[in-house]
């Protein structure tokens, strides 16, 4: 270990393990927020999971009961020429330091299908599919977000984990060595002066 036993590089590496102790501090502090937040995000998304897996079995059920008794090409015709309008805007936020996303969206319902081309259930089936939007795209947001915060809060963990077990470390360490040198050198400066003294 190559060290210039000064005051000056003693206190220079004070300094620098004063800061990097902050450094590791403040990291852990934003490491543990955003794991808290993680694990709301995840919570909400398996919630979020399952209102859409239930959602999209019972659609799948009423669906096939709706079109039942018409003839397949105009159930798809009546599909096709339908126009549901969707407006979103994606709205960043920021959360300790990390860009995660929103999203607002406007959803603007297509013209009723004519009564001689459709049923009730028909009718219901159209209007249920577009009610699955909002949770699909609820989904979405707190998905993308979940994938954001974990890659955030894994390069925090390095970052904590190198502060902790290589940098801090190796700064005690050398504070130490010219801590050691210091005092080395003063107990010899001591005993040459004794030394001038006895032979005076």
């Amino acid at each position: 270990m190559n060290i210039t036993p000064t005051r000056m590089e003693l206190s220079k590496f004070q300094k620098r393990l004063h800061t990097s102790k902050e450094a590791h501090r403040l990291l852990k502090d934003k490491q543990d927020e955003l794991m808290r937040r993680f694990i709301e995000q995840l919570k909400e998304t398996n919630t979020m999971r399952s209102q859409v897996n239930l959602a999209v079995k019972n659609f799948s059920t009423q669906a096939g009961l709706s079109v039942a008794g018409f003839p397949y090409k105009m159930v798809e015709n009546l599909f096709l020429v339908k126009e549901t309008l969707i407006s979103a805007d994606i709205i960043k936020k920021n959360w300790m330091g990390v860009s995660v996303v929103d999203i607002k969206y406007d959803v603007k319902d297509a013209k009723p299908s004519s009564a001689l081309i459709s049923s009730p259930l028909l009718s219901k089936t159209e209007y249920d599919v577009r009610g699955l939007l909002p949770l699909l795209l609820k989904l979405t947001i707190t998905e993308k977000n979940c994938h954001i915060l974990s890659k955030e809060i894994e390069t925090l963990r390095r970052r904590v984990n190198a502060l902790e077990h290589m940098i801090i470390p190796d700064l005690m360490k050398k504070i130490r060595v010219i801590k050691m040198k210091l005092s080395d050198g003063e107990r010899d400066t001591i005993t040459r002066l004794i030394k001038v003294k006895t032979l005076k």
